[in-house]
């Protein structure tokens, strides 16, 4: 189960499988080295040092001069030739940061697909996107609706379900936003907003007749995209909307994807975790929203 970390350095809050337990790795808020907290053999987790093993201020100060004995020791040449590497290396670097982050984006979408698919069996559709009163007011969103499937009950209860998302008693509960509907990419979190939404509209697991069944799905269907955040705030109503034309790019919860450069990370009906890139087919990334369409499309590539 995922439990929560915060970066010693900058205070960034996210959550951490727990296969990463014990192991090191850069911070997605502030990209310095961290350790990740590791059970004992009671299974109690315990946090780890401020610096991970052989990486304090002392040893950090030592490698930071390095650069300057290579080139009091080496020639020019022999610099530069480091220097070469260093930047052939470089791309690599950013490019495993990228797949970590990402790879937090889709952990959380993950328990919120889970979340949704419980919901589902409960009740026998996914929840409406958009909850309206008798006289067709919005009032909030599906992700009030899933707060108890994800472990937050006391939330829930305290949010009035007859109010819209900014009357003043739920605007206290916004507040208390859940951290798996925030990317760790971004900084929705300490505005209360969100990174994660449904794909709504014609042909989509939400068309405008109602939400569809988890059990009524023939192929793989994407659930849930990261998006940029857009809205005022979580509990806000907001997808997004095919019929407005999505496809990947940077308009905040009307494109898919934006806070990576060639990708965007998304969540299947089938609790899969893809890795899509920008340049996806439009004939490919449509089949992949239809729920019932029988295309049959090979998510091995994304995965």
């Amino acid at each position: 189960m995922p439990f929560e970390f915060v970066c010693p350095f900058c205070h960034h809050r996210t959550k951490v499988d727990d296969r990463y337990a014990g192991q090191s790795g850069p911070c997605a808020g502030c990209g310095k080295t961290v350790a990740m907290p590791r059970y004992n053999e009671r299974g109690i987790l315990e946090s780890a040092p401020l610096y991970p093993q052989g990486d304090t201020p002392s040893t950090r100060a030592r490698r930071s001069m390095l650069p300057m004995l290579i080139a009091a020791a080496c020639s020019a040449t022999a610099f530069i030739a480091i220097a070469a590497v260093a930047w052939m290396a470089w791309p690599s670097i950013q490019k495993r940061a990228v797949i970590v982050a990402q790879n937090q984006d889709i952990d959380n979408m993950k328990l919120i697909a889970k979340a949704l698919n419980a919901y589902s069996d409960r009740y026998g559709t996914y929840p409406p996107p958009i909850v309206y009163d008798d006289k067709g007011k919005a009032l909030y969103s599906w992700r009030v609706l899933i707060l108890p499937f994800l472990g937050y009950e006391t939330l829930y209860d305290s949010f009035q379900l007859d109010q819209p998302f900014d009357s003043a008693n739920n605007l206290q509960c916004m507040t208390r936003m859940p951290v798996e509907f925030a990317s760790p990419s971004s900084d929705a979190l300490s505005g209360h907003q969100t990174n994660y939404a449904l794909i709504v509209g014609p042909g989509t697991l939400f068309p405008p007749t109602g939400p569809l069944s988890s059990n009524n799905i023939d192929d793989p269907t994407l659930l849930l995209v990261e998006t940029k955040h857009g809205m005022a705030s979580w509990t806000e109503p907001g997808d997004i909307d095919v019929s407005q034309g999505a496809r990947p790019g940077s308009r905040p919860m009307k494109d898919f994807g934006g806070l990576y450069k060639d990708s965007f990370t998304a969540v299947s009906a089938q609790e899969e975790g893809l890795r899509i890139p920008n340049s996806v087919p439009g004939a490919v990334l449509d089949s992949l929203i239809s729920p019932n369409g029988g295309e049959k499309v090979d998510v091995s590539t994304f995965e």
